[in-house]
């Protein structure tokens, strides 16, 4: 009896080996080679899932994109104060799924960079983001004048400690990054 593959949790395991391999070898190095090695598997059982490299690193990084909106939406909170704080600390790299998210984000900048497709993505990334901050902002602080205003400078400020923390991860360990963002909350 032939055995059952389900074919979208071995896409999301190929992708997850492509964005090991973007972490330690960036965009360029992540070959189709070299994602099948990673993965364990054959470039021919990389091919039958994806047609080609770009279709690869394209899902790789709508994972890792999906993956962050998905656990923004597992974190709310009865108070709207924690729900707004606990979804900037989840946009931090302060544990190795954040570690990870980031560095393939920051990867994939240099490729958004000449690429209007993949510029997409992270430009559609960052408009749910700021959204759904403004949202928060908006339920936390009833009276703050412009929510949208307050979400960009709360998530430049996330951007700002995660590529800190990012290339410099001594200086910048996780309490560091939650006492950054905590601040830059209380100072609305």
């Amino acid at each position: 009896m032939p055995r059952t593959v389900d074919a979208v949790a071995r896409r999301e395991e190929l992708a997850a080996a492509a964005a090991r391999v973007i972490v330690r070898s960036g965009v360029a190095g992540a070959s189709m080679r070299e994602v099948a090695a990673e993965a364990g598997w054959t470039t021919g059982t990389l091919v039958h899932y994806f047609r080609n490299r770009r279709e690869l690193l394209r899902f790789t990084l709508e994972t890792s994109l999906e993956g962050r909106r998905r656990r923004r939406g597992n974190r709310d909170s009865r108070d709207p104060a924690d729900a707004l704080r606990v979804t900037l600390h989840d946009a931090l790299p302060i544990d190795d799924d954040g570690r990870l998210h980031w560095n393939v984000t920051i990867a994939f900048c240099a490729q958004a960079g000449g690429d209007p497709e993949f510029a997409a993505l992270q430009r559609d990334a960052y408009r749910d983001f700021r959204t759904d901050v403004a949202d928060r902002v908006r339920a936390a602080f009833p009276t703050e004048s412009d929510p949208l205003k307050e979400a960009e400078r709360l998530i430049a400020v996330v951007d700002g400690v995660a590529l800190q923390a990012l290339f410099d991860p001594e200086s910048w360990p996780a309490d560091h990054q939650i006492v950054a963002l905590d601040t830059a909350l209380a100072e609305r």
